[in-house]
């Protein structure tokens, strides 16, 4: 089960799921290319130009870029994986973390504004950073959300329908 859905209350239901982009992984795949390249040229040119005391060093330094971008990788897809956005039809919800949870549900009557930021690339790729505005907490931010104009009008969406039934 989800933490959103466990979280809905009586006749709540969800109206919209959102991810977090495919961007997230873009540092971490290119540290790990270049990792591989800066690993493959101390391999293949290292040994043949050093003498052998400085050879595990250099190899060791080969393959640090190449650990770093795996381990960076595999903390961004656990964090990716861990992260649950939702528009229910009485709140937002966003929860980050899968021991270490953080929450936060804002209320639809209490929010006040959603801002959407979205650099050049945020545009060409759909993707971007929306900060929920509200009453009683001052503003939840939400990073590289995919397809953030949809998150904005589904809230949207649901506070008018909201305001509707109330």
């Amino acid at each position: 089960m989800s933490y959103v859905t466990d979280s809905l209350g009586p006749g709540e239901t969800i109206v919209h799921e959102a991810s977090i982009h495919w961007i997230a992984y873009l540092w971490p795949f290119v540290t790990i290319i270049l990792g591989l390249g800066i690993a493959v040229l101390t391999v293949t040119f290292g040994s043949s130009r050093l003498n052998t005391s400085s050879n595990g060093l250099i190899w060791l330094l080969g393959f640090v870029p190449l650990l770093v971008g795996i381990v960076w990788f595999l903390v961004s897809r656990f964090l990716t994986r861990t992260t649950e956005l939702a528009v229910t039809s009485r709140k937002v919800v966003a929860k980050w973390g899968l021991i270490a949870r953080s929450t936060i549900e804002q209320r639809l009557e209490k929010v006040e504004s959603i801002s959407v930021d979205q650099t050049f690339w945020g545009r060409m790729l759909n993707f971007g950073h929306v900060t929920v505005h509200g009453t009683g907490i001052s503003e939840t931010p939400i990073k590289r959300i995919a397809d953030p104009l949809t998150f904005r009008r589904k809230v949207e969406q649901a506070i008018e329908a909201r305001r509707e039934v109330g």
